[in-house]
């Protein structure tokens, strides 16, 4: 079903692609994802989920989201795609490369000593994560894109420089590349999403991110060929999760 090229992962052969964005601790939305991938496995159908990042911070449950995003990998091995975001990224010591992080006192609380936790169950595993997805023709990645990106080795063993870019990029109506006030990754205007897609030979990208964009259901920008989608309630809003069959894609509210 999928095939992992490095840091890129590609969907070879799934008839129905269920996307979910940000879930930011939102353990009822998490649940409601896997619900519905599930239905559709016990439905036989031929079905991938991918997640886009950013499983715990902000929300209350991030160690049971963790946690239980490791177990349903266990469990549909084949069929789930959990790609990289900024939340997840850590140096080997379990220092953060964002702010605020509330990951390591929500671990504290719930399960006892930080670096014990992170060398047992996070280190691994978020060094493990893919940072972009192919279906068809769709790119998904966390955050974005930028000028760097020239063809698909660039994210099959992509340089620190485009791996800060994927995860923390975010696309803004105009023209051109700019620094991105977050302090890292760029804002990239219509013109970059046009040369990127250009030279990946792909239509559309799939991200999240930025979750307030997307309250009430996907947020199209560049003339629809940016998507971002929320699957959180913790800023508010809904929390919805993209089905994609070929070239079909609608959105679906699940809380």
């Amino acid at each position: 079903m999928i095939e992992k090229k490095g840091k890129l992962v590609e969907i070879l052969d799934c008839k129905k692609v269920i996307v979910a964005g940000d879930i930011h601790g939102d353990l009822e939305a998490f649940e409601n994802v896997v619900r519905v991938l599930e239905d559709d496995i016990n439905g036989h159908k031929n079905v991938c989920l991918i997640f886009l990042g950013d499983y715990a911070d902000r929300g209350d449950f991030g160690v049971e989201v963790i946690e239980s995003l490791k177990i349903l990998m266990k469990k549909h091995p084949g069929s789930i795609i959990a790609l990289k975001g900024n939340h997840e990224d850590y140096d080997d010591n379990g220092e953060p490369k964002f702010y605020p992080c509330d990951l390591k006192y929500e671990v504290e609380s719930k399960r006892g000593i930080w670096v014990e936790y992170f060398e047992r169950n996070l280190k691994d595993l978020f060094s493990s994560l893919p940072i972009a997805a192919k279906y068809n023709s769709y790119l998904f990645v966390h955050g974005g894109i930028s000028s760097k990106i020239k063809n698909w080795e660039d994210l099959i063993n992509p340089s620190a420089s485009i791996e800060e870019d994927i995860l923390w990029s975010d696309p803004f109506e105009g023209y051109g590349e700019y620094p991105n006030p977050r302090g890292a990754g760029v804002l990239f205007g219509k013109n970059i999403t046009e040369r990127v897609l250009s030279n990946l030979k792909v239509e559309k990208v799939i991200r999240s991110h930025q979750p307030k964009k997307a309250l009430k259901g996907i947020f199209r920008e560049h003339d629809e060929k940016i998507i971002t989608i929320s699957s959180t309630r913790v800023y508010g809003g809904s929390a919805f999760i993209l089905e994609i069959s070929g070239k079909n894609m609608k959105a679906k509210r699940i809380l």
